[in-house]
């Protein structure tokens, strides 16, 4: 394995790590909505993550709130990649 392909596997797993240790450290306080739009994305059988539960981000937006539910549950996104990737481009406004 070469030192790029090396740097590029490292990667996911301390990207992954610092999520726990956001996950474990955060204290979610209350505060004004936000002013900007939520996209949401959740599989309609997700167990951990519910369609109602992800709906409910648009309490936290004064501004819209899209919400997108593929088929399966909480690793839905494995196998559709271009069409997630599609979403977020497109709700970034960013063209390619």
């Amino acid at each position: 394995m070469g030192p790029a392909r090396l740097c590029f596997s490292r990667r996911p797993a301390t990207t992954l790590r610092a999520d726990y240790r956001a996950i474990g450290s955060y204290a979610w306080e209350p505060g004004p909505p936000l002013d900007c739009p939520i996209t949401a994305l959740v599989g309609d059988e997700d167990p951990v993550a519910p369609v109602d539960k992800v709906a409910a981000w648009s309490g936290f937006t004064a501004a819209d709130t899209d919400l997108k539910v593929f088929p399966g549950g909480h690793f839905y996104l494995d196998g559709i990649t271009e069409e997630i990737g599609d979403v977020i481009t497109a709700a970034l406004g960013v063209r390619v």
